[in-house]
């Protein structure tokens, strides 16, 4: 599921986020049609949107959906902001130069830049900075030891176990955590459904698994010297033996909680105000469920 673009995930937030109409708070950005946390949407932003879905060939873009995905950018943008997650210029310009010549679609980003004119503030802000928000966003969430604590700690109390001679069945049982044996050293053998895996291009040279760096600082028998993380769970890791070029591994296993669970929740923490009458009442009118917008 894609947050950033996910419109669901508005609709179920004009109930749980508390929609409703600005009063006498300022505004300060003129034209403002809705307001999310400290964000302004203008009414020249849901026009960029609209042009920027043309230039996709997306004509079935409208001002609802245009104002609905530039809802859900600035929601991803207040849930990184209280997190501490911000994007710098740097990273912006380093964005923009990378898209210039590495786009495979140099016809449709000409159309984009068309679309902003010369409004480069604009391009930055809503084209490019989403982009580095959600990347930021899901690799700050992937690796933050407060999120994942309670996985953590279950990881760490199978540590201790099988260190002090327990069998790692025995300990994955005793953690209620999940015990596996696999063969590292094929293409996406370490890897089970729901973990990041990468496809090499027909023809080109597998990837290297990437526990095979850590499996040949191992002898028979060791296990790994520390808990092995990546973006979607923590492992412990015992090397087994070798047989041919692939190395015979028993694990214990345990899944951080899904991103989507943990960014919805913080969502809720998300003011949301549509201020234009006019839009507000289209968006009830065409997504209206039995609870109402409050």
């Amino acid at each position: 599921m894609t947050t950033r673009i996910l419109a669901a995930l508005l609709i179920i937030g004009f109930l749980a986020f508390g929609v409703h109409p600005a009063k006498a708070e300022p505004i300060n950005a003129p034209n403002t049609v809705a307001v999310v946390g400290q964000t302004a949407i203008a009414v020249r932003d849901i026009s960029y949107r609209l042009k920027t879905e043309q230039a996709y060939e997306n004509s079935g873009a409208t001002e609802e959906v245009a104002l609905i995905s530039l809802i859900n950018d600035a929601v991803e943008h207040e849930v990184a902001s209280l997190n501490g997650v911000v994007v710098t210029l740097e990273e912006i310009e380093a964005l923009r130069k990378y898209s210039d010549d590495n786009t495979k679609a140099p016809e449709i980003l000409q159309k984009v830049k068309m679309a902003f004119g010369e409004d480069s503030a604009s391009y930055q802000r809503l084209f490019l900075a989403p982009r580095i928000i959600n990347r930021k966003l899901h690799q700050f969430y992937s690796r933050s030891p407060e999120i994942h604590q309670s996985e953590r700690e279950s990881i760490e109390k199978a540590y201790s176990l099988v260190s002090s001679g327990k069998p790692f069945l025995e300990a994955a049982k005793e953690t209620g955590l999940q015990f596996k044996t696999f063969e590292a050293g094929n293409q996406d053998a370490s890897f089970t459904p729901g973990e990041l895996k990468t496809h090499a291009p027909e023809g080109a040279t597998p990837p290297t698994d990437p526990l095979i760096p850590l499996l040949e600082k191992l002898s028979p028998g060791e296990i790994s010297r520390s808990i092995v993380e990546d973006d979607y769970t923590y492992k412990i890791i015992r090397f087994k033996e070798k047989k041919d070029k692939n190395y015979q591994v028993e694990a214990i296993t345990v899944y951080k909680r899904p991103f989507d669970e943990w960014f919805r929740k913080e969502a809720e923490k998300i003011k949301i105000k549509i201020i234009d009458p006019d839009l507000r009442r289209s968006l009830e009118e065409k997504y209206q469920t039995s609870g109402g917008c409050r």
